[in-house]
Order: structure tokens, then sequence, then C-alpha cells
């Protein structure tokens, strides 16, 4: 299997996401119970879907061409690291589909300060690379708020379906990870695991 400069971070990621999992099946979370708790479970998975799918969008423009050229279109010309940015409302929506407050915010903290370093790495690299086209882009494009005005869709990009392809898996993995955590819940809700911590 290849390693790239994110696979220490998607490590990381799957090893927290099975974790919370874990968590979820022996913790009961009171705060959030009933008519909240299912509003933050449907909440929790509009983030999901919409990460999911914004991801597929941004992966359009970006798939395959990373490292070589420095791509200022699409989801990149509203701000510099869209996919941590919906990365991040993904972890909101995992943290809202567990109803806990000390998990959603324990996700958020963690992801944050990752993202944020696998951010200043990536710039770093970019910078390198392609210089003074580099810095111009960071000084006309947020990191991670999207400036929606400067917004453009070219009339056409190209596409390579071999990486695409990981863009629709990282997708269905979201969308797992939400079924998974909706069963978590109702084994602990049900009995069928043990209640071993209480979570707000």
């Amino acid at each position: 299997m290849s390693t790239s400069r994110s696979t220490p971070r998607l490590r990381l990621t799957a090893l927290l996401l099975a974790a919370t999992i874990g968590l979820v099946a022996i913790s009961e979370r009171g705060l959030l119970t009933g008519m909240p708790g299912e509003m933050a479970q449907l909440a929790g998975l509009a983030c999901i879907a919409v990460a999911a799918l914004g991801r597929v969008w941004t992966s359009a423009f970006i798939a395959g061409f990373k490292d070589s050229s420095l791509v200022r279109e699409g989801p990149y010309s509203a701000l510099r690291h869209p996919l941590y940015s919906l990365s991040m409302l993904a972890m909101l929506g995992v943290g809202l589909a567990t109803r806990s407050v000390t998990l959603t915010c324990a996700l958020l903290a963690t992801f944050a300060v990752t993202y944020a370093a696998a951010a200043r790495r990536e710039d770093a690299f970019l910078s390198h690379a392609h210089g003074e086209s580099h810095t111009d882009f960071v000084r006309h494009t947020p990191a991670f708020w999207p400036a929606l005005r400067s917004y453009r869709v070219p009339e056409s990009i190209e596409v390579r379906p071999r990486v695409f392809w990981k863009a629709f898996l990282d997708a269905g993995s979201m969308i797992g990870l939400y079924v998974l955590l909706r069963l978590a819940d109702l084994a602990q809700l049900t009995g069928v695991t043990p209640t071993l911590l209480q979570l707000p």
C-alpha cells in the first residue's frame, strides 16, 4: 500500500472515529435525548451529507493535479483549503450524531488542530513549488472560510476518473460512518451494549 503526506493524518482520523463509535456504544448521553437528540442527529446527517457532496465536487477540480499544479478554480477560487473546511463540517456532523456536547467539542478541537497543521504544511509545499503564484493565491484567497463572491466555475475541467473515484469512496465512507454511529447509539439505548460512561 502506498503512503503519502496525508497517510498519518488519515490513520489518526480512522482511529479517532473508531474510538468515537466505541464511546457512543458504551456511554449514556443524557443532555440530548428525545426530540432534541433526534434533531441533533438529523442536523449531523445534513452536515455529513453536505460535506460528502462538497468533497466530491472539490475533488473534481483537484484529483490528480494537487501536487503538479496550483488549482484556483471552483471551490479553490473561494478558499485555499476547501477539503479541510468540508472535513470540519463532517466532524461537526459526526459530533452532532453522537448526541454528546463533550464528543462534539472534542472532535472539533482535535480536528481543528490537525487540519490547521496540515494546511500549514500544504501551504509551505505549494509555496515552494509555485512561488509567486502561491503568494498571490494566499493574498487573495482565505484559508478556511469561503469568500463566496470570488467563486467561479470554469466552462470545462479535466477529470481523471481513476483518481476521482476515491472521492466517491470517501463520500460513501462518511455516510457509512453516520450509519455506524446510529447503530452504536441504538445498541446503547436498547441495552445491547453496557453503559460504562456518562457523557454530557
